[in-house]
């Protein structure tokens, strides 16, 4: 089994999804322009669906112009997989290397919209803490990039199949 295109295209989103964190706390996304930080980050999603699609006009090419769902959906399957093994060392890279001060920057926000809304402060804090850690960004990464990459597999791989 040929799994170039597979692993080309999951080094790719992994490499794209480190830079995308990179280049919003390099424009303040992290802490100067926190509040924006939940609304830009939702473009990132941009990235794995334009990269399944590349995959699978790759796959469709390599199939000489034959590719049914089954093969899409495999494809897909196989490229969410592996981004989600990969997603692994991106989360060290960025949280430990790039910006380590994202969860603190994170919690800190939070205690400050509270006490800002007059919201239980020590509720915030504890709240914030336990999902602004190192261990649920990673949990949510890998298994957030299994689930939506199996669903972009599901409809790129519907939408791209040549026995329709």
């Amino acid at each position: 089994m040929n799994l170039k295109i597979e692993i080309r295209y999951a080094v790719l989103i992994s490499l794209l999804m480190l830079l995308w964190l990179s280049l919003e706390f390099m424009v303040g996304l992290h802490d100067t322009y926190i509040q924006y930080h939940p609304f830009v980050t939702l473009f990132a999603f941009v990235i794995p669906i334009v990269c399944s699609r590349m995959a699978l006009k790759d796959k469709l090419e390599e199939l000489n112009g034959k590719l049914d769902f089954k093969q899409a959906l495999k494809t897909g399957i196989i490229i969410a997989s592996l981004a989600a093994l990969f997603a692994i060392p991106v989360q060290f890279v960025f949280h430990y290397l790039v910006n380590p001060d994202f969860f603190d920057n994170m919690i800190f926000y939070s205690v400050t919209r509270a006490m800002a809304s007059g919201t239980d402060v020590v509720k915030a804090k504890a709240e914030a803490t336990s999902y602004f850690n190192f261990t649920s960004y990673l949990l949510m990464s890998v298994f957030g990039t299994l689930i939506f990459g199996s669903v972009i597999a599901a409809v790129m791989a519907w939408r791209m199949r040549t026995d329709k």
